[in-house]
């Protein structure tokens, strides 16, 4: 398992607490700076037939990213309610992605924003989780552990 939040820099752990996300450009940096990452644990790993990667990939262009570096890839995602993966975003202790502030999840999105906000909403700065485009097998994130496992083992053969 590689768990790319080591790839996350203490900057953007610092603003995501504040409820500050990465714009467009910066996340075009991490996504390359963990790819770059990942290609280096893969080396690392020549005999392996599969590594599990664990993150959020909430924005399409962290994914096209991640789709163009490694077009081979097999993509596996949990799926579950807004409500559900903010009570467990909720839960975690030492993590430091708490969601988002409680006004922003409040009313009509874009009601009392101006057109320059709503436009720089459109690169998905406020971290929203977009819908996946592209073949993938899906979690269902309320099912026991055991059987999602079983299922991602079953996808991996």
């Amino acid at each position: 398992l590689i768990d790319l939040d080591v790839c996350v820099p203490q900057w953007m752990k610092d603003n995501f607490a504040r409820g500050i996300y990465p714009n467009l450009e910066q996340r075009n940096e991490f996504a390359t700076g963990a790819c770059d990452y990942l290609n280096e644990q893969i080396q690392l790993r020549p005999n392996l037939k599969s590594i599990l990667i664990s993150f959020s990939f909430v924005n399409t262009d962290l994914r096209d990213i991640f789709r163009s570096r490694f077009p081979d890839a097999k993509w596996i995602l949990v799926h579950t309610t807004d409500v559900e993966a903010q009570d467990r975003i909720s839960r975690r202790e030492g993590h430091f992605y708490k969601g988002a502030p409680k006004a922003e999840k409040e009313g009509d999105e874009d009601e009392g924003k101006s057109v320059e906000q709503i436009e720089k909403d459109a690169d998905n700065s406020e971290w929203k989780f977009a819908p996946v485009e592209f073949d993938h097998v899906i979690l269902d994130g309320l099912k026991p552990v055991e059987t999602n496992a079983k299922q991602v083992a079953d996808a991996l053969r």
